[in-house]
């Protein structure tokens, strides 16, 4: 009966074993350094090499680990085979760690950062064997400037952008212009349109997030935005709605497709919503920014975007 037992137990361990063996491996993060600059790579368990790699750029005062931690970006990436790269800011280049998106080098493709993340996104492409040659470039705050930047100064690299707190291209050309245009006192969409990418039509996709109560990046900057990358995309009239406590926007280009999407977060600030609490500048109960991001980005978005309600309006989201 011992005997019985022992063998019975011994089942089960070996059974447990091969359970726990068969389970989905996970990811690494991997560091790297490229011509003096840092950066970090989720490298996922399944590589999907026909799917674009992720640049995601942090925010002031923010790490890549702390970013990657907070936004919860390496998760949804492991679930969908995305490789992400994530250069980091130094305290020497600026002692906030801010990407320097105000500087009209930096809003160019040959700037000391820009041409440093690039370089390094292509780097990542090729050790990793990506096929597709374009980027998903997202970014927070200052990063989602500098997402910005990326994609009006080198269009053809780019393949979606995805900012939360960030603001129009050019909308500064030097510090103290950028303390102005975060307050939002520099947002013309329509001269940033005309000056991104030469002011020719693309076929981005677009995720562009703010919170309803941000101190720091004026609300009123994703209006411009928003005007800039409707004209870029040639893009109608968002068909606006609420969603998780947000007002969020769908706008069309003109094969009906959904190529922009707005994210006005209620009672947010600054911060990336639905974020992990452990991470800095983060606001766990707004809705899933990743996921969104990522969903829109990579597939367009819902085909027929959000039902339009009994109040709909057809005009870009108000802070």
């Amino acid at each position: 009966m011992a005997g019985a037992r022992a063998r019975a137990g011994l089942a089960a361990l070996v059974a447990a074993l091969t359970l726990a063996g068969a389970a989905a491996p996970v990811g690494s993060f991997a560091r790297g350094t490229l011509e003096g600059r840092a950066y970090r790579v989720w490298i996922p368990a399944q590589p999907a090499a026909a799917r674009p790699l992720v640049v995601a750029l942090h925010g002031c005062w923010q790490t890549p680990e702390d970013f990657a931690l907070g936004t919860r970006l390496n998760e949804a990436a492991e679930r969908r085979g995305l490789v992400v790269v994530y250069p980091a800011q130094s305290r020497r280049e600026n002692p906030y760690r801010c990407w320097n998106w105000f500087e009209p080098a930096q809003q160019t493709a040959t700037g000391s950062e820009t041409g440093q993340i690039l370089a390094i996104a292509r780097r990542v492409q090729g050790e990793r064997g990506l096929r597709e040659r374009r980027v998903l470039v997202l970014g927070f705050s200052a990063g989602a400037f500098m997402a910005v930047n990326l994609a009006c100064a080198a269009p053809e690299t780019v393949a979606g952008i995805g900012s939360l707190a960030g603001g129009p291209y050019r909308c500064a050309d030097g510090s103290e212009a950028a303390i102005q245009c975060m307050r939002g006192q520099s947002r013309d969409g329509a001269a940033a349109a005309a000056a991104c990418a030469g002011g020719r039509g693309r076929d981005w996709r677009a995720s562009l997030w703010h919170g309803a109560l941000d101190p720091v990046v004026s609300p009123a900057n994703l209006t411009a935005l928003e005007t800039m990358f409707a004209r870029l995309l040639r893009a109608d009239a968002g068909v606006t709605g609420t969603e998780a406590g947000a007002v969020h926007a769908v706008y069309r280009d003109a094969r009906g497709g959904p190529v922009l999407e707005t994210w006005l977060v209620r009672g947010m600030g600054h911060a990336w919503s639905g974020g992990d609490p452990r991470g800095t500048h983060t606001w766990p109960p707004g809705p899933p920014a990743t996921e969104r991001m990522l969903e829109f980005l990579l597939s367009g978005g819902p085909r027929h975007g959000p039902p339009r309600p009994p109040d709909a309006r057809t005009a870009p989201a108000q802070p």
